[in-house]
């Protein structure tokens, strides 16, 4: 037996037993490293709705205001715009952003648009144009200002609307807990209820 050739490779097993063992260390680690991060990443970034302003950031339970605007924007949008044609992608699209309460809620209004549109046979196109867009931190509510739009062969009529919205972020995405919309350009905001106790 040659003693040399069997301690060369002896040794070259070490040697070899000592790399892997550095590697699996390595690939341990960065393993741990990637489960930790992992597990305590809560911000992303995410294009959820037009107009959404690219440098948006969506964490787990929270959103930037201007991604805020830009989704209560689009459903402004969809509420507004609903005519006998386009209910079924306009309620699709609603059930994303609101909640169960508020989705039942306004489909049921979108359906009575429908059905009192069929019946005056008045197919006309509707549209909203923005005016203004504020949050209300007293009371946690977003106030989306505008005019709705409502276009037939004989005119163009604008009425100005406030779409008052109550919502929360969860799981990454804005719910919609509560919609009011009334006419007029004033929202009922905290300084508006505090004028209005002291009539």
């Amino acid at each position: 037996m040659d003693l040399d050739s069997r301690n060369h490779s002896l040794t070259e097993l070490k040697k070899e037993n000592r790399i892997l063992r550095i590697i699996i260390l390595a690939a341990s680690i960065s393993l741990v490293f990637v489960s930790v991060k992992h597990a305590f990443q809560t911000e992303i970034v995410v294009m959820q709705t037009p107009g959404m302003p690219n440098n948006s950031v969506i964490e787990k339970s929270s959103m930037d205001k201007a991604a805020q605007m830009a989704t209560l924007y689009a459903v402004t949008n969809n509420i507004a715009q609903v005519n006998p044609s386009n209910a079924e992608y306009i309620k699709t699209f609603l059930q994303v952003y609101l909640a169960p309460a508020a989705y039942t809620r306004i489909t049921k209004e979108v359906d009575n648009q429908v059905a009192k549109l069929q019946a005056q046979r008045e197919l006309g196109s509707y549209y909203f144009v923005l005016r203004g867009y504020d949050y209300d931190a007293v009371l946690d509510k977003h106030f989306v200002k505008g005019e709705v739009h409502v276009v037939n062969a004989a005119k163009d009529s604008a009425t100005p609307y406030v779409f008052e919205y109550t919502a929360h972020v969860e799981n990454y995405r804005l719910v919609v807990d509560d919609v009011k919309t009334y006419e007029g350009d004033r929202e009922h905001n905290s300084e508006w209820l505090k004028n209005a106790k002291k009539t």
